[in-house]
């Protein structure tokens, strides 16, 4: 067997494994500005890239200069809710957010290459042999923990991290404000890879309402 070289590809199962993987902004951010038309902007000084949609409620920020740890912010002006994540979040998490931001805004186009699941948080861990103990859901192998926390400002989490494992560590939360907001995030049954979903409203029929479930 040879040795890798820098620029081979290469499988890595279970997704949350791999990190953020070589592509960090093409499936996050391109379908949004090449699908939907939203507008964005690029400083080329800061590295910030920033798109927003036409109305400018939804807006995602990538930041790799960010001395704070959270390179990526997906967040809603009114009312406001966030979800932040850190520089090794698997970019299928996060692109599974960025690309249902039109469908919450009533935009419909490319719904059949964006499905949304509609499977309950407790059903799909189960499928995917997760263990659940009170608030939190862990993978089988012990290095992925997700923590639902409804009552907290911060209700959802997911956290990874491989003991004496280089550059293993990934952090991604929601932030919300008292009207009910939250931002979630899960893994979808119907892919090996790690999908964030996202639950803004329980009224949005779209989004699967997680709530009941967990």
């Amino acid at each position: 067997m040879r040795p890798f070289a820098p620029q081979d590809r290469v499988l890595v199962s279970p997704r949350y494994l791999a990190g953020a993987g070589i592509d960090r902004l093409a499936d996050a951010i391109g379908p949004l500005i090449h699908l939907f038309g939203w507008p964005s902007e690029h400083d080329r000084a800061s590295g910030r890239i920033s798109v927003h949609s036409p109305d400018g409620s939804p807006f995602v920020n990538f930041n790799s200069r960010n001395t704070h740890g959270h390179w990526w912010s997906v967040a809603h002006h009114e009312p406001y809710w966030e979800a932040r994540c850190t520089r090794q979040t698997p970019i299928e998490a996060i692109a599974a957010v960025t690309q249902a931001l039109p469908q919450l805004l009533g935009d419909d186009r490319h719904i059949d290459r964006i499905p949304l699941t509609t499977t309950p948080l407790a059903q799909i861990a189960e499928l995917n042999h997760w263990h659940r103990e009170d608030d939190t859901f862990t993978s089988p192998d012990g290095h992925c923990h997700l923590q639902h926390t409804p009552t907290e400002d911060t209700p959802w989490r997911f956290r990874h991290h491989v003991y004496d494992g280089f550059d293993t560590h990934w952090d991604a939360k929601s932030v919300r404000t008292k009207q009910g907001f939250i931002g979630s995030i899960g893994r979808n049954h119907k892919t090996e890879r790690a999908r964030l979903q996202a639950d803004l409203d329980r009224d949005v029929k779209v989004l699967a309402s997680i709530d009941a479930a967990a």
